[in-house]
């Protein structure tokens, strides 16, 4: 009964925690970006901003898929209901390492335009509280969210490339992004396998306990390119955001938005 009880408060905080703070990023955060003699990930899963979070535990009804790929290796991730850090002790590969977490549907109630129009201008929709209106949808409305997560970890060398997952919404480096930091990275934007051109990407980076972000948009070519700084963390993130199910079984969602995230140390 007691565990019963425990398993039911974890749930509730969960759900309290990705619904209260919607509006904030979620990202990966390894315990250590780059091992060595230490084939051992654990990484964390933060909601917050500007690299401050709360750490959520792990949930399989929250969190629908979770992976681990290097080169063409793929490992799917297991945990307990409240481990903290969610993914713990993962068995990994000499080389670069890349972890997957993709969210289960989530769901905001808006209480006005206020808060809304914010966000989707923060992530590039200036125009979308405009939209909503000229749509004639109400003043009160619920929106739709999944999030994609990825994060890279090292395990004694720096070699290897970056995996496209096939999620719906994916950051794909282009270039290793460890080596050669004298020359720009290339950072892809897929939405459903298809390129997104013109389309925001925000970069935050922390050095020193400095806090710096860059907005870029794609190109033709559907990347970005940046040059990363020397033993800096990044947190990378695009935001699309598309007309909602509008159904019951979505809570008649008007809108839908996709959040993908890449964390990242360099050397």
């Amino acid at each position: 009964m007691k565990k019963i009880l425990k398993d039911l408060l974890l749930i509730l905080i969960i759900t309290s925690i990705f619904k209260n703070v919607y509006s904030h990023e979620f990202w990966i955060d390894p315990i250590k970006y780059h091992l060595k003699n230490d084939n051992q990930i654990s990484a964390k899963l933060l909601i917050g901003e500007n690299f401050k979070g709360s750490q959520l535990p792990y949930s399989k009804k929250e969190y629908e898929i979770s992976n681990l790929y290097s080169g063409n290796k793929k490992i799917k991730l297991k945990g307990r209901l409240g481990d903290l850090p969610a993914l713990n002790k993962i068995k990994g590969f000499t080389g670069l390492n890349v972890l997957q977490v993709i969210s289960a549907m989530n769901y905001v109630d808006y209480e006005g335009l206020l808060k809304f129009d914010i966000f989707s201008r923060k992530k590039g929709y200036p125009s979308l509280a405009k939209e909503h209106q000229n749509n004639n949808y109400p003043l009160n409305f619920v929106e739709s969210y999944k999030r994609y997560a990825k994060s890279i970890v090292s395990i004694d060398n720096y070699e290897g490339s970056d995996v496209d997952t096939g999620m719906e919404l994916e950051l794909i480096f282009l270039d290793n992004p460890l080596l050669e930091l004298t020359k720009n990275k290339r950072i892809l934007l897929e939405y459903k396998n298809n390129i997104l051109i013109d389309h925001q990407i925000a970069i935050m980076s922390i050095r020193d306990d400095k806090v710096n972000v860059d907005y870029l948009k794609t190109n033709e070519q559907g990347y970005i390119e940046y040059n990363f700084k020397r033993n800096t963390r990044y947190l990378i993130d695009s935001v699309v955001i598309i007309k909602g199910s509008n159904k019951k079984k979505d809570k008649y969602a008007k809108w839908h938005s996709l959040w993908a995230s890449y964390t990242l140390k360099t050397p």
